[in-house]
């Protein structure tokens, strides 16, 4: 997923942060192959040396969380995970192989779970795996885990760009100013629904408040949103807590020569939305 803008509306008590964004599904994902056993043991094996295939991997925290839910202590599973997501990227890698790996198991297992069964779980893994049960477009707020599904859907063509560098979301929550995030909040994301501005709007509406705990660690992503926007694109961002960076262009010819033009300095890739 990307995060077409991200407010930070304030600071939990329970040491999280209140949030607004659009989350929108997009055509980038890993596979998972589910093979169900009944010995009770969870196993995970992944083709990426830096993706810990540990009890902590959402993937097996998934797991045991449907197990234990759904009290089916004899069922078990091989599980293995090809990485196509890059960790730490700000796009929810993890986030939809813990919703996916609920979903598939839910069956395999048949543990007869309904979807407010699941979101639940969902709520409990991570602040966004409750979009991946559902994906498409919605509004997030809360955590991110209170959702609106939109039926809002635009026609564009985007443009990812991996710089190769890890950034843990903590991190950059603890290095946010929350007076600066909060001093411009007269316009509310959850104003637009269904009904968003043109695309010409987009940027100066549409703002990540993370970026400003990031940009100054890391002005090499500054950079390269500042060439986005010399290369046509009509909005682009930073997704999640970075360090993603991503265009967004009216037209397929304009991504593919921002590509071209991109391609020799960082590993980027095109992209469309899906909308369910």
């Amino acid at each position: 997923k990307i995060n077409i803008g991200l407010r930070v509306v304030g600071r939990r008590s329970d040491g999280f942060h209140d949030i607004e964004t659009f989350f929108q599904q997009i055509d980038l994902y890993d596979e998972l192959q589910y093979t169900a056993t009944m010995d009770g043991r969870l196993e995970l094996t992944t083709n990426d040396p830096h993706c810990p295939a540990n009890a902590d991997n959402l993937v097996l925290r998934a797991a045991r969380a449907l197990k234990n839910a759904a009290g089916t202590a004899v069922a078990g599973c091989r599980i293995h995970l090809d990485k196509k997501i890059p960790i730490g990227a700000g796009l929810g890698g993890g986030s939809s192989d813990a919703a996916a790996t609920l979903t598939t198991l839910n069956e395999l297992w048949q543990c007869g779970l309904g979807i407010d069964d699941l979101t639940a779980i969902a709520g409990d893994l991570g602040s966004d795996v409750a979009f991946f049960l559902q994906g498409g477009f919605a509004f997030g707020s809360g955590r991110g885990e209170r959702l609106k599904k939109l039926s809002y859907q635009a026609p564009y063509f985007g443009l990812l760009i991996f710089p190769g560098i890890f950034i843990s979301t903590k991190s950059v929550y603890e290095k946010l100013n929350l007076n600066l995030t909060i001093s411009n909040k007269m316009s509310k994301f959850s104003v637009f629904g269904d009904h968003f501005p043109d695309y010409d709007e987009w940027q100066s509406t549409f703002i990540n408040d993370l970026e400003s705990a990031v940009f100054p660690d890391h002005p090499v992503l500054s950079e390269i949103k500042e060439r986005l926007f010399s290369e046509d694109a009509f909005y682009a961002a930073m997704s999640g807590s970075g360090s993603t960076m991503f265009g967004l262009y009216r037209h397929e010819r304009e991504a593919q020569s921002a590509l071209k033009m991109i391609s020799p300095l960082f590993r980027a890739q095109l992209f469309r939305p899906i909308y369910t």
